[in-house]
């Protein structure tokens, strides 16, 4: 299981959980999700969260995204 994985089955067991992820791990639940109000205040705009989410780990969440749509 990789990152995105854990983070998407954590989220799946309860929304709640987004409280306990990091910065970068709430941006990608909140992209994964489509709940931009997930969003930390700091990255409420989708391309700075995109932005800080940087290259690694938005192609992850790109690619979780077109094998679980």
């Amino acid at each position: 299981m990789n990152e995105i994985e854990r983070i998407a089955a954590m989220i799946e067991a309860d929304e709640e959980n987004i409280g306990v992820l990091s910065c970068g791990e709430s941006i990608a639940a909140a992209l994964l999700f489509n709940r931009l109000d997930w969003l930390p205040s700091a990255y409420k705009h989708p391309l700075d969260a995109i932005k800080r989410l940087g290259p690694t780990w938005l192609e992850m969440v790109m690619d979780y995204h077109q094998d679980h749509s």
